[in-house]
Order: structure tokens, then sequence, then C-alpha cells
């Protein structure tokens, strides 16, 4: 049986930020990602799928391990303005991607999938899919959102998070439900291949710089926050949250191909999918010879995934969206840590983006640095 000191479940960005930010505070560490595809896969994959260009986080929100290291790489690497744009310098993806690459390099990985941890004396043991089990005194739960999202009555449509989605050739009347910046994305590069495009969404679309209030990027929002009690938390979570808001790059684009007539938009809310037709909320009827969902992901943990069963194991509830208590060093139980979006009450807002992985890395390589210099008992 394996032994580690840290094992970091998931690959995607905040498992690979944080692995990288343990190593860099104890290179001695004795560490792994636990992931059966490569690393970052999903993220490369939904990226690809929605249209992704740019990020929307500022230049200063990366995965390398310094604030500067982006714009220190794109110049090193020969990347050009076109690379960092508008006030904020956001990244384009591709300079993202390489920046990761870059620095994210080396770290070991299991190809594998965690299918249950569970305490082992004052270890943690984690089953994987192939019956083998390894142990760890610290264990990390990076495993990135959870299911896609489908709204009641679309339970069967496709979605353009589902692992086999591919867009496709040209062809048949499609309607992109999501009013996001996803969904907006997706409409873009449909309609730009020549799909015949119907945006359906909730309401006019609506531009802004980021999807969270920019004051929990720093002490004037995080500093009132964590002062709070946990059980305000989850709704000031909500206040700060802008879902369904477009970049203004990508609020002009959208707003652009509708004046030219390249795609259709309608306000509504679907209800019911029927014969080559979706139907809405107040009666009207969309011809739709294919739907495809950009709706998001659900709040809560899946059933059958491995945050929802360590939680029922170790007796953690969620907030009602999603949101784990943890402690100060992201503990659902001793030695047992929640990374991403589940980490929000602890992390802000912005917990399940780049700069939540930021802060996911300092909070749990200041505990692999305390326990290194930590004095050996007598």
């Amino acid at each position: 049986m394996a032994h580690y000191d840290w094992l970091i479940i998931g690959a995607g960005p905040q498992g690979r930020f944080v692995a990288t930010a343990l190593l860099a505070a104890d290179p001695s560490l004795a560490l792994a990602l636990v992931d059966p595809e490569p690393p970052m896969q999903a993220w490369h994959r939904r990226a690809a799928a929605t249209g992704m260009r740019y990020l929307r986080s500022s230049n200063a929100h990366h995965l390398g391990q310094h604030r500067r290291s982006l714009l220190r790489f794109s110049h090193s690497a020969g990347y050009d303005a076109r690379h960092l744009l508008g006030y904020y310098k956001r990244p384009s993806l591709a300079l993202f991607n390489a920046l990761a690459e870059a620095e994210l390099a080396g770290v070991h990985q299991i190809r594998r999938r965690a299918r249950r941890v569970s305490p082992d004396s004052n270890l943690w043991q984690v089953v994987l899919d192939d019956a083998t089990t390894t142990t760890a005194r610290h264990v990390v739960l990076a495993t990135g959102p959870g299911q896609p999202w489908r709204p009641p009555g679309l339970g069967t449509c496709e979605h353009v998070f589902d692992d086999d989605f591919h867009l496709g050739a040209p062809g048949r009347a499609t309607v992109i439900v999501g009013g996001g910046i996803t969904g907006a994305q997706l409409a873009l590069r449909a309609s730009a291949k020549g799909h015949r495009v119907a945006w359906l969404t909730r309401r006019a679309p609506d531009a802004c710089d980021f999807d969270s209030e920019p004051r929990y990027a720093g002490p004037l929002g995080m500093r009132p926050f964590l002062a709070a009690p946990i059980a305000q938390r989850t709704a000031l979570l909500a206040q700060a949250r802008r879902p369904g808001t477009l970049p203004p790059d990508v609020h002009a684009d959208i707003t652009a191909r509708l004046a030219a007539g390249a795609l259709d938009w309608i306000r509504g809310e679907p209800v019911a999918l029927e014969d080559n037709a979706l139907r809405l909320a107040d009666g009207r009827v969309l011809a739709a010879e294919r739907v495809i969902l950009a709706t998001g992901f659900q709040s809560e943990p899946g059933e059958d995934s491995l945050l929802a069963r360590v939680l029922a194991d170790t007796g953690a509830r969620t907030d009602g969206q999603g949101h784990v208590p943890l402690d100060d060093d992201l503990q659902v139980a001793p030695g047992l840590h929640v990374v991403g979006r589940a980490a929000s009450l602890s992390l802000g807002p912005m917990a399940g983006n780049i700069k939540g992985a930021r802060w996911a890395g300092e909070r749990l390589a200041a505990v692999a640095h305390n326990e290194c210099v930590r004095p050996a008992p007598d």
C-alpha cells in the first residue's frame, strides 16, 4: 500500500495549483494527484466546447506561483498584446494554458478514480477504482463542479458540459438555452460555424466585468465576509455573485451578431421539450430540431459524487447551496480538506474561480509549512 503526505483528488486547475503550492512550501513532501484523466482535461474540453477565447479574470488571477508570473511569461514567451484584453489585461485562453503547462508540470499523478475516502487511524485511506488503496496524512478534495444542471422538463436535452458534447455540422434549427457567459459564447461559436441559432434567455444580455463583486478579491470584501457568522455567509455569497452576466467583449460580440441578424434572441423560460419544439412558460412554442443547454452546474453535490459520500461519512452538511462549512485550514475533518466552490463559506464568492484556487493553495501551503517547521517531540 502506497503512502503519501498529501493526496489531491482532482487534477483540474484547483488541484494542480494546490499541488504546486504545497511542493513550493515543502519540496520534500510525498504528494500525488489522483485523476483518471490527463491534467486539466475537463477544463480543456469545456473551454473548447463553449468557444472560450479569453478568461474572465484579470491578469493577476492565473496558475503561476507569483502574482506577476503571467505578465512575465507572456513577455518571455513572445505573446503579443492581443493575448491581454482590455483594462484588466484578461489573458487569452492560449496564454493562460501555456503558463499553466509551464508551471504545473512534473507533479506525480495516479491515473485512477478515487471511489471512497475513509479514516484509518490518524491517516486517510483512499480506495481507487481498481480496488487498490493508498493512505495519506492529508487528502484534498478538488473534484471540480458538480453535474451539468438541466432545468425541469429538459432532462433529456444535451448539455454543452456533457463529456461527449460535440457541436457538429450545421443544418438543424438549434436553440441554445442559457443567458450567461457560457450560453453567449456557445451561441457565438455556433453561429460563426453556420448553425441556425436561437439564443433563449430569461432576461436581456447584461454586461459586467466579473462574475462576483471585485471587492471580494481582496480584504475590502473578505474581511467583513469572514467576520460574519457562518450562518449569514450563504446570503452574502448570493448577494456578491453576478450569475448570468457577460464580460464586455462577449457582450459586444453577441450584441453585434444580433444586430447583424446572424442569430436570433428570444426572451423566455423553457418548460418542456416536444417533438422538434420547445415550449415556453408563457405558452409560446419554438421550432427546435436541436436544444443545447448552457445552464451551468448543479450547486449541490450529486448523490454518487465523492464529495457527497465524504459528507455522509463525516456527518457534515452543505448549506443547501453546495457550500460546506470548513475550518480555517479548509478541513471538513482533521486532515481532510475541500477546495473549489464547495469551500465558498471560507474563501468567499470566488472560491470556485482561479482566485479561489490561489487562496486555497496559500491556506494549504501554510499548513504544510507549519508541519515542516514544527519541532520534533522530545
